[in-house]
Order: structure tokens, then C-alpha cells, then sequence
């Protein structure tokens, strides 16, 4: 591989890392490191090992990093390279994959998600510590458009590299037509559990999402089907909706985006002005078997309006809520438990149900009050809920 121009990817900011690379007759490899002499060798080692995978043999390098893990410096240089070279197959080659990680269960609970700019080298250096229940990194609206190809090498080799435990790892690419494609045939190689389509209007642009998705699982192994998650952010896309939701079996999830619905409506963000938009994604979701989840909540000091307007979505038919900051995530997560007098509740009804069953009774009631079917089984939801969060539930089945 020749390297055509001067290039360079990073910053000099805390956790991150400044690489340029020129076009020179053999390799030289000069580092300016903040922890010193002893981590200096280790970061040549790593610039090398890129190097040599790619089959660069001509080049100078220079790498001035502040504190950035392995694989930040890794990414840095994989841009800078991508950069001053064009770019080429050698970039879209299999990721060599360190974090062990498992496909996701389809309906697994997805109270949270959590965006994270992926082009932020020290916010994603914490990134596995923040515990949602999705994480969704981002390539899209928190990336600058001259920063889109650095945020995908960095966001591919976060997930190559990191371990997230139980946290089901998304990344959220730019529409297809605008960089989504390209996004795709970096990141998918680090192997997420899903992809997040912004701006969705059309199941067209699901299935040919899907399309995408499994050709390059193919090209890099990837052992699962990777979900999608798309996100509704217009007026068009609510109509759309129905058939955005059952336009694939990889779609598990509808999200519903308020900022750009609110701009191209004209509308306010109120919970009335939203109900409209916010009751059609939940009600496709619904229709399709699959789960809704609300938009952001704008307001990170304001715990109290947070939980107020996640617990009226759980009402509503959401499963889960947007997050722009950690501190919002367990917010979110109890807003989402069942309240002592819900669990009360459920458990009454179940007792009645299985005792009139025992009975012979045709019919059921609780407190007064007839219960059929669809009751039971909205109260043995909250109780299996509950029982997936560790909560006690008692003797009811």
C-alpha cells in the first residue's frame, strides 16, 4: 500500500491520540507519549502490527498520544492511513475481534438507550462502565461530517476491542444514501448487536438495509443476525410506520426521534403536541410484534420530569426511553419497574385467574371488577418483568 499525501486523524485531547503519517522511502515510527518511555515501545508495537496488515512499507509516522488505550491509537492510524491512501479493500478486511461477544435475544429488555458520539476517544474510553441496556454509538447527527470516517474506525475497533458485559451494543450509521453505506463497511466488522436507521420513512430503506446486513456478515463472520432498530423522526415516517416495523425479521425495536418530528411539524414538545406520533409508532410496534421505544429527554437536571415522562410512555406502550447522558439511565430503568401497587395488583389477578380456573368458573373477577384475558395477561407481564429485574413477587405464577 502507497500513501499518496500527508494525512493525519486524532486529537491531543485526554484519552485520545494525534497520528499523521507521510509518504517516505521505509518506515519510521516516532512517538511522543504522556505516560512515557515504557508505554512509548508498546504504542511502536501497535503502530507496526497496523502497518504491516496493511502492507504499508514506505511511510513516516508520528504519533502524539494523551493517555489513549491501544486501540484509540489503532484507529487514529488506521484514519490517518485511510486518509493519505484513499482508502481501498485493504480497509474492509475482518477486524481482528479481542472482546468475546454473543448474539442478543430478540425481545431482551431495552429500557435504555444510550447515545455516545463516536468520535469521542474520552468518552468512549468509559463508554463499558455506563450500564444501559442498549449503547448506542453514535456515527450520525453527534459527528461532524469531515470526522464521519475517523468515528467509524474508532467505533469499529471500540467494539473489536471492548467488553460490554451484558449491555447490548448498537451503532447508529447515517442514511444509506448519505454515508450509511460506508458506515456499514467499517463498523459491521466489530461486530454489533444491531444498527440503528435514522430518519426512517420507508420499509424500502429497511430491506435494503437488511440486504446489506447480510451480505457483509458474510464477508466478516459474523455469527448472528444483526438486529435493527429504526428511528422514526417525521410525520411521513409515523404514516410509514406499520410497514417500516414489518418490513424485516431482523427489526425488533421502533424508536421514535422527537427533535426533527418537532422541527418539520412545527410543533411543540409537549407531551399533547407528541401524543399523535408517539401513539402510532407504539401502536406499529405493537402490531408487529415488537418493541417501541421513546425519544430522548432533553433536560439532564431535571430528574423529576425525566421520570414523569418515561413513566407516562411505559403507560403509553413503550418499552424503553432514549438517554443523551449516563446520569439518565437509572432514571429511566426505575421509571420502567413496576410500582409496589402494580405488582399488588398483578398478583391479584392472577390469583383470581388461576383460582377460578381451579373452580371451574368461566368467568373471572378482581376487586370488583370483571377480568378477561387480556387483563391476565397484562398482569403477567408486569410480573415476569418484575422477576427479570430481581424483584419479589410473590407467590403468583
Amino acid at each position: 500500500m502507497e500513501l499518496k499525501r500527508e494525512a493525519g486523524c486524532g486529537s491531543e485531547e485526554r484519552s485520545d491520540a494525534l497520528v499523521r503519517v507521510r509518504p517516505a522511502g521505509g518506515l519510521t515510527i516516532s512517538v511522543h507519549s504522556k505516560t512515557g518511555p515504557m508505554y512509548a515501545d508498546r504504542i511502536r508495537e501497535v503502530a507496526e502490527g497496523t502497518l504491516r496488515a496493511l502492507g504499508v512499507t514506505g511511510a513516516e509516522v508520528e504519533v502524539r498520544e494523551q493517555g489513549a488505550y491501544d486501540h484509540v491509537i489503532r484507529a487514529r492510524l488506521l484514519c490517518a492511513l485511510y486518509r493519505a491512501t484513499g482508502g481501498g479493500e485493504a480497509f474492509r478486511r475482518p477486524a481482528p475481534i479481542a472482546a468475546e461477544r454473543r448474539g442478543s435475544p430478540k425481545g431482551r429488555l431495552r429500557r435504555s438507550r444510550l447515545y455516545v458520539p463516536g468520535n469521542n476517544a474520552r468518552v468512549l474510553a468509559f463508554v463499558d462502565t455506563f450500564g444501559p441496556d442498549c449503547l448506542l454509538l453514535d456515527l450520525e447527527d453527534s459527528v461532524p461530517p469531515g470526522e464521519k470516517d475517523a468515528a467509524r474506525f474508532l467505533v469499529r475497533e471500540v467494539l473489536a476491542t471492548m467488553d460490554f458485559g451484558d449491555t447490548e451494543v448498537w451503532v447508529r450509521i447515517n442514511p444509506l444514501d448519505r454515508g450509511g453505506r460506508e458506515d456499514l463497511e467499517v463498523v459491521l466488522a466489530g461486530r454489533p448487536h444491531g444498527v440503528c436507521l435514522p430518519k426512517a420513512e420507508s420499509p424500502v430503506e429497511v430491506a435494503e438495509l437488511a440486504g446489506l446486513l447480510y451480505e457483509l456478515e458474510g464477508r466478516y463472520g459474523v455469527p448472528w443476525l444483526t438486529w435493527i432498530m429504526p428511528i422514526i423522526e417525521s410525520p411521513k415516517g409515523v404514516l410509514a410506520a406499520p410497514e417500516i416495523a414489518a418490513a424485516s425479521e431482523r427489526v425488533v425495536c421502533l424508536a421514535f426521534g422527537a427533535e426533527d418530528y418537532t422541527a418539520e411539524v412545527g410543533c411543540g414538545r409537549s407531551w399533547e403536541a407528541l401524543l399523535w406520533a408517539r401513539s402510532g409508532i407504539v401502536a406499529a410496534a405493537a402490531a408487529a410484534g415488537i418493541q417501541a421505544s421513546d425519544t430522548v429527554f432533553s433536560d439532564i437536571e431535571d430528574e423529576e420530569g425525566l421520570f414523569e415522562e418515561t413513566r407516562r410512555a411505559k403507560d403509553l406502550g413503550f418499552a424503553g426511553k432514549g438517554a443523551i447522558h449516563p446520569l439518565q439511565i437509572e432514571t429511566i430503568h426505575r421509571a420502567f419497574a413496576p410500582l409496589p401497587e402494580e405488582l399488588e395488583w398483578a398478583r391479584g389477578v392472577v390469583q383470581a385467574a388461576e383460582e377460578a380456573e381451579r373452580k371451574g368458573l368461566g368467568a373471572v373477577s378482581y376487586q370488583g371488577k370483571m377480568v378477561d384475558r387480556p387483563v391476565v395477561a397484562r398482569a403477567k407481564r408486569i410480573l415476569e418483568m418484575a422477576r427479570t429485574l430481581g424483584m419479589e413477587v410473590g407467590d403468583a405464577a
